[in-house]
Formats: structure tokens, sequence, C-alpha cells
């Protein structure tokens, strides 16, 4: 648990000192106020983001780094800073540096409540995909790592692709790119099994939720691959769909493509629930990734609920607040609350 957190140059903050931190915390501001960054610094530390905005945008104006500390309540200090000339993280535990590989053991992960979140549903697949690859990152070590190295990996053969269909490359050329492709595609369908099958098992405890006697719920992923057969598949379907990629310049399937839904009596939930039902499914698939990343780290995550609480009706709510009782969690809202807190105004 953090029991005190420092922020120097972050954002609008010159120098913030918040202390006396407890398992539940309130940050009460009016709107414009500059409360998300708050649970931004938080969620840094846990190699994760709210805004997703780069280390520059986050450095104060006027100044070239910013510093971020936070005291656990076993009294370790953790800190991490960005120098905006020289580009430079630094990762510290008790003022001593160390590696971010170690830096991501000793964090606490976080779960993060936003708005948009209970749109997920509705918008982009790209917001269901970051959903996964967020919970997946919070939950192994390694794979952010591999995420950013598929990503230059479709680059590159995209880049080759190109070349081949302008006659600047020969064919044979995408081979070296299709295997590294190949094998990182692999790597991270391993993971997303993992979590794909864990929703699968754990979405029927949904049912509660309806207003009707529900009698199936289902967690459907749309991919190519079997789970079985992962490596092969990839293979075959980029052998056989090769000159298609040429003339498109691109890989138009696998992970960065990939998309699931869910099925409620076999009709996907955003056709058929109410927007408030939708809400109650996407808030314990947000429960859902906390017990998750609790099973595979043996660490309590830290909840960020971000102004989430006015989309919220009184019903959804309490759901909520029941459920986060045993988390450390922070709340930013334009209202006080009767609950004990801390508030921050």
């Amino acid at each position: 648990m953090i029991t005190e957190l420092r922020l120097i140059n972050f954002r609008n903050f010159s120098e913030l000192k918040l202390d006396w931190l407890e398992k539940k915390n309130f940050i009460v501001w009016e709107n414009g106020k500059w409360k998300t960054n708050i649970l931004e610094s938080i969620s840094l530390l846990s190699n994760n983001s709210i805004t997703w905005l780069s280390f520059d945008e986050l450095v104060k104006r006027w100044e070239d780094y910013f510093f971020i500390e936070y005291l656990k309540q076993d009294w370790n200090k953790v800190s991490f800073s960005y120098t905006k000339e020289k580009k430079l993280k630094q990762f510290m535990l008790n003022n001593k540096k160390i590696s971010k590989k170690k830096f991501n053991q000793i964090t606490s992960k976080c779960v993060i409540f936003s708005p948009i979140i209970m749109n997920m549903m509705y918008l982009s697949p790209n917001l269901r995909r970051s959903f996964l690859d967020d919970l997946l990152k919070s939950s192994f070590e390694d794979y952010d790592k591999l995420l950013t190295s598929y990503k230059k990996i479709i680059k590159h053969r995209n880049k080759t692709l190109k070349n081949i269909a302008e006659c600047k490359s020969s064919k044979s050329e995408i081979n070296f790119w299709n295997e590294k492709f190949i094998i990182e595609a692999t790597r991270i369908y391993k993971y997303r099994f993992k979590i794909i099958n864990f929703l699968k098992s754990t979405i029927d405890s949904t049912k509660e939720f309806f207003s009707w006697k529900v009698e199936n719920i289902e967690f459907k992923y749309s991919t190519k691959v079997a789970e079985e057969n992962v490596e092969q598949d990839i293979r075959d379907y980029l052998e056989k769909n090769l000159d298609r990629d040429i003339i498109i310049w691109r890989t138009p399937i696998w992970p960065h493509v990939d998309d699931f839904e869910i099925l409620v009596d076999w009709i996907h939930l955003s056709h058929f629930a109410s927007r408030g039902e939708t809400k109650s499914m996407i808030l314990w698939l947000k429960l859902l990734e906390w017990i998750f990343i609790e099973k595979m780290t043996a660490k309590k995550p830290i909840l960020l609920i971000d102004d989430l609480l006015s989309e919220l009706d009184n019903s959804h709510k309490d759901m909520l607040v029941k459920k986060i009782e045993y988390y450390q969690t922070f709340i930013t809202s334009i209202s006080k609350t009767e609950d004990k807190n801390i508030i921050i105004t």
C-alpha cells in the first residue's frame, strides 16, 4: 500500500506531497483542477498510464524533468524520474539506482477505471485490445517488451511488403520477417489465451447483474488461429495470403487486429442489453482484471477510479464500492462523500 506520494515538476504541479494516505482515498476538486494527474503519477509507477501522454508532455512547462516518489507501507521508498533533454529515465529504491526490471518487480500494479472504458463494447476494437494488453502487461513482466518487439516486426514486415510491391526488394526478402513475425505472434498468443481462457471460464458469474433470467453468457474472442495450433496456423495463412499482403502493403491479421465480444443468450451484448446492464458487464470485466492480476502476481493491485462515479447510477456505485473494499483505491470526484476517506481540496 502507498502511504505517501510526492511529485516534482509533474504536469501542473511544481511540488505536491500527499501523506497519510489510506486504503480508500478520494481526491475532490472541481473540474479542470488536474485531479487526473495525481492518478497518472501513480499509474506510471506501475508501468501503466491513464492519459497516454508522452513523457515530455508530463514534464511541467518550462522545466526539464519530473520526479515521482512514493513511500510504501513497508517503509521502502520507490521513485522514478525523467529528464527531457537527455530522454533519460531513472528508477530508484531507497535513493539507490535500480534496473527497470527490478523496479517493475517491486512496484504495485494498477487497474484503471475511466469514463471511456464504460464505452468499451461500443467503440473501436482497439479499446478492447488495449484492455487485454494492459491487463497482460500488469500480469507478466516480459509482456510489455514482447509487445514492443512485435510492433516493430510488423512495421518492418509492412515496409518490406511495400518495397516488394514497388520492385525495390525481391519477394524472398519477406521470408526473414515472416519467421520473426511467426515467433513473436506465437508468443503473444501464448499470453493472450491465458486471459481469454480465464475470462471464458468466469464470465458466467455476471448473470446476477441482468434484470431478467439469462441462460447463457459467452466471452467470444475473434481470431484466425486455434490455441492448439497457433504457429502452424500463422505460417499457413502468411504463405497463402502473401500476394494480397504485397498489394495492400500491410499485415492485416493476427493479435493487433483480433477482437472480442460478449454474447448474452447468443446475441451481442451491445445489441441486446441496456446501457445500464452493459455498464454492469464492463465493471465486472474490470473486477475480473484485478482478480487475474492478483492471481498472476500474488499482489493486490491499486485501483485508480477517474471521474467514473458521475457515470454510474446508485446501484452501480454500490456494486463497485462493495468490491473495492479490500484494495487500496484512489477515486477522483467533483463532490465530497460521507464515506470515511482522505479528502484533498
